[in-house]
Order: structure tokens, then sequence, then C-alpha cells
């Protein structure tokens, strides 16, 4: 399983690379790839922990970049997002006692 998960590193370091138009020399990826072998690498469990690295990421992503970053969500990373935009939009609200009616339109 292990020589599994050193194919599936090195392709999204490949996919990575690739996305930021970075090159590197076959050799070194030929050293990667038997360093990692000699691991004992495994899937962290909790996929809490991914959607928190995606909301921090999300969070600290400039207004410039916004439409490239959630283009390139998946469709669970958007709904843990949305999840928790909605979840502090409603803890705001509630702190100041205010009503969430998005339905309703502005008089002026």
């Amino acid at each position: 399983m292990s020589k599994d998960l050193v194919a599936e590193i090195m392709n999204k370091w490949y996919a990575a690379m690739a996305e930021n138009n970075i090159s590197v020399q076959p050799k070194a990826s030929t050293i990667l790839g038997t360093i990692l072998a000699d691991y004992k690498i495994k899937v962290k469990k909790s996929s809490d922990y991914h959607g928190e690295e995606v909301w921090k990421k999300y969070m600290e992503t400039p207004a410039g970049e916004m439409h490239k970053f959630w283009k390139s969500l998946s469709k669970h990373e958007k709904t843990h997002i949305e999840v928790r935009r909605q979840k502090m939009r409603d803890q705001y609200y509630a702190a100041r006692g205010l009503v969430d009616d998005q339905k309703s339109l502005l008089k002026g």
C-alpha cells in the first residue's frame, strides 16, 4: 500500500508543479520517489482536518485570487466552506440580537 501512496503523492506533486508552471529534473523526481518509498506512509483519516486547511486557505486568499481558488475546490470542499460561512453568519447575527432575513427588500 505504501508504494501506491508514493505514486499518488508523486502524481499530486507533478500536478501541483504543472499548475504553477514549475518543472524539475527527472533525476530529482527519481530521488524523491526512492526516498518516499523508504517510509511507511498512511492517509490521514480525519476529513475534518482537511476541511480546516481548506477553510484557512479560503480565509487567507486575497479577493483577486478568489475566483481561481474557488474553481480549484471540489464539491465537498465548497460545501464545507459554505457550511462554515453560514455558521459564522448565524453566530454574528445571534450575538447582536439581529434577524437574518435575506429575503426581505430594503426600503428606502
